[in-house]
């Protein structure tokens, strides 16, 4: 009675973390193309600057997670834009897609190659999304965020909190399960 009794313990004990694991995406990193809407340096007007993102998340739970965005843009004038922010992001897993909530804090680093200066700026995004998966590893993105800097140019039009609107897309690839 007792070894039936501890052998029953022993397989209820092996089957309990099963019982627990919630199939999601430990750690997710995406590659694509990214297009922000930042006022032009020299004009000040708006315009569209392209360039590449990389996002790897990192979740948590199955809804819960931390993020990081990394994208690098060309905003003429030979002026490059490094942006990278850390933080949260929330999303509802279901069958098709997965759609998502994000809002972090960053850094964006401004530098000229022709007059070889640099400039940092504290910046802020929010925004969401989603991913569409399509393999078991693989997945489309689809995002719209607003970033935004708060640069000091020395110029009227570019001086306090300025920003745009973030159009990215890539594929998601899945590194731990």
């Amino acid at each position: 009675m007792v070894k039936t009794f501890l052998a029953a313990c022993f397989v209820l004990l092996l089957a309990i973390p099963a019982l627990a694991q919630e199939d999601y995406p430990k750690i997710q990193t995406s590659m694509g193309y990214t297009m922000l809407s930042f006022p032009d340096l020299a004009t000040g007007q708006s315009s569209h600057h392209s360039g590449f993102a990389n996002q790897t998340g990192f979740n948590l739970t199955k809804t819960w997670g931390l993020e990081n965005y990394m994208g690098i843009y060309g905003l003429g004038n030979s002026v490059t834009l490094i942006s990278d922010s850390f933080g949260g992001k929330a999303t509802y897993r279901a069958a098709k897609v997965s759609p998502y909530a994000l809002a972090g804090l960053g850094i964006g680093y401004f530098t000229s190659s022709s007059t070889g200066g640099s400039k940092s700026a504290f910046s802020t995004r929010i925004g969401g999304g989603v991913d569409v998966p399509f393999k078991d590893t693989l997945a489309l993105k689809f995002e719209v965020s607003r970033l935004k800097y708060h640069v000091d140019f020395q110029s009227p039009t570019l001086s306090g909190w300025t920003g745009g609107t973030n159009f990215t897309t890539g594929i998601v690839f899945t590194l731990a399960q």
